[in-house]
């Protein structure tokens, strides 16, 4: 389905941005503009002077691996009727097992909320046990 990271991008911002007008996650104003470089980000609000992505907000946050292998860990995920561990995931998308586990939970709380796909994530997607 994403034979480059483009397509899996432009997948990605049909999600949140419906209407393909981009939508400032700080300010959530839609005076924005796509940067041509991209650099350092993708898109830039007008209204509050912020570069934003699609990644910033919701459970692609904080994460340096391509959208490409998200869009397949969603799939995975959400298709595989027994679950997916994360030794799967590290296999199937050639990253680490520990990144895996991230993008397992990331997905699986996600999913979990009965919500739309990356309608949002709190600051604190860590564990319980692991904030100390």
């Amino acid at each position: 389905m994403y034979p480059d990271k483009d397509s899996a991008g432009k997948w990605f911002e049909s999600i949140p941005w419906k209407n393909g007008i981009a939508v400032c996650h700080r300010c959530g104003g839609t005076n924005t503009y796509e940067v041509k470089s991209r650099k350092p980000l993708p898109h830039r609000c007008r209204d509050c002077r912020q570069y934003f992505s699609v990644r910033h907000g919701t459970i692609l946050g904080d994460s340096k691996i391509f959208l490409r292998k998200w869009a397949i860990a969603i799939y995975l995920i959400a298709t595989i009727f027994k679950g997916v561990s994360s030794m799967k995931l590290h296999r199937d998308l050639g990253i680490t097992q520990k990144y895996a586990w991230f993008m397992l939970y990331r997905i699986s709380k996600d999913l979990a909320n009965d919500s739309d796909l990356m309608n949002g994530i709190s600051k604190s997607t860590k564990p319980i046990w692991t904030n100390r």
